[in-house]
């Protein structure tokens, strides 16, 4: 267990990116190798074995299907990712905004200490500083139950997880350390798991590709209505104060739908 070097929300090993705020988790490049007490349940002895034992494995993880109440309409699917991803922008700058106040403090501090200001210099700015880090601390308690990442997002990464222990297994074939017996059962276990998240990602997937549509068409027809507001204008029917008004809500809606529409390029990309 360790914790995200971005938001502190701790994260587990195995994952790439934090659950919380959606930070890719940059880990260490190790040579890969596999430990044997990884693959290794339980040890008994077995004349027949290469080492003399028999390694007992445990059995293959059964992965539940998530089942959706109901089945969401297209334009629900967008705004179930809209909401996510913007939420997801504004607490990243949250989180952005308050490491770059801690990091001025901290540089005011040591000035102060170093005697390369005087204190009564630093003061005003170490109290305006820690105000505004005070205020993004209690606005971060909006997103206290937000989890930042997708259903599919989450489902990639296991699945890529799975590929990877796939492939250590792999590394492993021919092994004298290992039994051929226990090299199957292991290679059965990981095989099926594998098979469980292409069928979880293919469900999440046709939702995904009916989602892009659907973003595909609602910018079309945001545009179009930006295109109707600017002849209303010209031709008197609406006046300008209302025109500019709208055309701003417009406008902001087509940004948010440009930005889930490259989330889901990337997750479609990702998921091949």
């Amino acid at each position: 267990m360790s914790e995200c070097p971005f938001c502190r929300n701790p994260t587990e090993d195995h994952w790439n990116f934090c659950r919380k705020c959606g930070a890719k988790i940059i880990r260490p490049v190790e040579p890969e190798q596999v430990e044997l007490s990884k693959v290794v349940e339980s040890v008994k002895k077995d004349e027949a074995s290469p080492t003399g034992v028999i390694y007992e494995v445990e059995e293959p993880v059964e992965i539940e299907e998530e089942v959706e109440k109901k089945e969401l309409s297209d334009d629900e699917l967008v705004e179930r990712i809209a909401e996510t991803v913007v939420k997801r922008e504004k607490y990243n700058s949250l989180l952005k905004r308050k490491r770059e106040l801690e990091g001025e403090v901290s540089k005011l501090l040591d000035r102060v200490k170093n005697k390369l200001i005087p204190a009564n210099e630093a003061k005003p700015k170490v109290k305006a500083f820690s105000s505004e880090i005070d205020e993004i601390t209690k606005t971060e308690a909006e997103f206290e139950d937000f989890s930042a990442i997708l259903p599919i997002e989450q489902i990639i990464e296991d699945r890529n997880n799975e590929r990877q222990k796939y492939k250590r297994l792999q590394a492993l074939k021919g092994d004298k350390a290992i039994s051929r017996g226990t090299y199957d059962e292991m290679e059965v276990k990981y095989k099926k798991n594998l098979e469980s998240f292409k069928l979880k990602l293919n469900i999440e997937l046709t939702k995904m590709k009916k989602t892009f549509d659907a973003l595909e068409r609602k910018m079309k027809q945001l545009q179009r209505n930006l295109e109707i507001l600017y002849v209303q204008s010209q031709t008197g029917e609406l006046g300008e104060k209302a025109y500019q008004k709208s055309k701003v809500e417009k406008s902001n809606e087509i940004d948010r739908m440009k930005k889930v529409s490259q989330v889901v390029k990337a997750i479609l990309s990702e998921a091949k």
